[in-house]
């Protein structure tokens, strides 16, 4: 029987339109929204690295590491939008400074190879299925976050393609709202700003 549904999965892939399909991931958040995230607001700019690999029945595996860069906006009250190559995804922060987005194939095109994204596409899986999950901690001037996610594709029950995604992501602010620590700098002699106090690392 378990060689008969892979035969058919293969079937599927061939022929498309014969089979319904569908796309699963676990990939929820473990963090809520909160209301008093104003210590962690800001502007944070770093870069993410992303490794894929694709796995397709007939197909073979595919695995590619890109690393891109990245910007973060948290606000006061709860919500982070992390952008990167013109995409903007949006996700929250709780009070403690715990943050976390769901992102889709769509949304992290800039950090999947074309080759993969092309395998998915040939095995029917939705590109718009959230495939990953971005989680981190913020300790102001810095956020870090994991990159993990497992995306399913199935036909006629079978699982005929899967996505697994691991990376990480760090970033650093000079905004001032973030850091929290400039009381009194107004009282200091004029100088080109924060050229090595907010020196950014990567």
């Amino acid at each position: 029987m378990r060689y008969l549904k892979t035969a058919l999965g293969l079937i599927c892939i061939s022929v498309l339109a014969g089979c319904a399909s569908s796309s699963s991931s676990g990939v929820d958040l473990t963090v809520s929204r909160g209301d008093a995230t104003g210590r962690f607001a800001g502007t944070y700019n770093g870069t993410i690295s992303l490794t894929s690999t694709a796995d397709v029945v007939g197909q073979g595996v595919a695995t590619d590491t890109r690393v891109e860069s990245v910007s973060l906006r948290v606000t006061a009250d709860g919500l982070v939008f992390l952008t990167v190559e013109g995409v903007t995804i949006s996700g929250v922060v709780d009070n403690f400074g715990n943050w976390g987005v769901q992102a889709s194939v769509d949304d992290l095109k800039a950090l999947v190879s074309e080759k993969n994204i092309s395998l998915l596409q040939d095995a029917g899986c939705s590109l718009g299925t959230k495939a990953a999950r971005i989680q981190g901690q913020i300790n102001p001037p810095s956020m870090r976050g994991n990159v993990s996610g497992n995306l399913k594709c199935k036909r006629a029950e079978v699982t005929v393609a899967t996505l697994n995604t691991a990376g990480t992501l760090s970033a650093s602010s000079s905004s001032t709202t973030a850091t929290g620590d400039l009381q009194g700098a107004d009282n200091a002699a004029p100088t080109t700003p924060g050229t090595e106090r907010f020196k950014l690392s990567f």
